[in-house]
């Protein structure tokens, strides 16, 4: 194993590494890796599992309101994303069934106090 020269940031490293550990440049392609782009990637894929499990959060508001919210957040940071798809398909079901928890807070609160009158 001999050592080599990272040609973006002169680090020493071994010439079986295929990335610099220091400054994160590919070795092979001449680029540096991108982390942010991978990031961005996986709140699309956040977004919508979270738009998944919002179809039945919905239905306890105390799970439905944290669960959509946050889900609409990791959403529009993955709309930036080669995942686009999946972050827009996260958007629209957290914002139905964020209206549907609201719906359901509303419906609750009104039976729970009719004895009330």
């Amino acid at each position: 194993m001999a050592l080599i020269k990272c040609s973006e940031c002169g680090n020493e490293i071994s010439d079986e590494a295929a990335i610099c550990p220091q400054c994160g440049h590919d070795l092979y392609s001449n680029q540096k890796v991108n982390d942010d782009e991978s990031k961005k990637g996986t709140y699309g894929l956040v977004g919508m599992i979270l738009g998944l499990c919002s179809i039945i959060a919905w239905i306890i508001p105390l799970f439905g309101y944290p669960c959509t919210i946050v889900g609409i957040v990791f959403s529009a940071k993955g709309l930036e994303s080669k995942n686009k798809n999946k972050a827009i398909t996260g958007l629209v079901l957290c914002i139905i069934f964020l209206i549907f928890t609201l719906i359901n807070s509303i419906v609750g609160a009104a039976i729970s106090t009719e004895g009330y009158y």
